[in-house]
């Protein structure tokens, strides 16, 4: 599972060599493909291949008929691109989540467990500054099911 952090630089086409740190945890179920998608935040996700069909399939069961899973489903599945990494373990980022991710040279890349997220460095800085709420205080919030004694 993905942990961690890189900071990456792009190159003129917008393609990104995949750092070893993550691409070890690809599954080979994954046959080197990606794709990517729009994140919360300003951020871009990314899913190995055999872990985004199973989010596809999870997702195969909204209502499209619910305004709110419908609207979700639009945003999430519109800007989705397949990328395979190539010789070079390189993948390209298309124009359009380059602009929504605010991506230029320099791009931080987040391990999620089962994804990543990759950021513009200046929107992260941002969004981690602009945060109401503390490590301590969010974990509590979250963790408390997780971490309960064990009987």
């Amino acid at each position: 599972m993905f942990s961690g952090k890189a900071i990456c630089s792009l190159d003129n086409k917008s393609r990104l060599i995949f750092p070893s740190r993550f691409r070890k945890y690809i599954s080979p179920e994954a046959n080197n493909r990606l794709y990517l998608t729009s994140g919360m935040d300003g951020s871009i996700l990314v899913y190995p291949g055999n872990i985004w069909e199973k989010y596809v399939e999870k997702l195969s069961v909204y209502n499209v008929f619910d305004p709110d899973q419908r609207q979700f489903l639009r945003i999430f599945l519109e800007n989705a691109t397949e990328c395979e990494l190539d010789n070079q373990n390189r993948i390209l980022i298309p124009q359009d989540l380059m602009e929504f991710g605010g991506l230029e040279k320099e791009v931080v890349i987040i391990g999620l467990l089962d994804k990543l997220e990759i950021w513009n460095p200046e929107r992260k800085r941002h969004y981690d500054e602009q945060s109401k709420i503390t490590y301590e205080e969010v974990a509590r919030k979250v963790t408390s099911d997780i971490f309960k004694p064990i009987q």
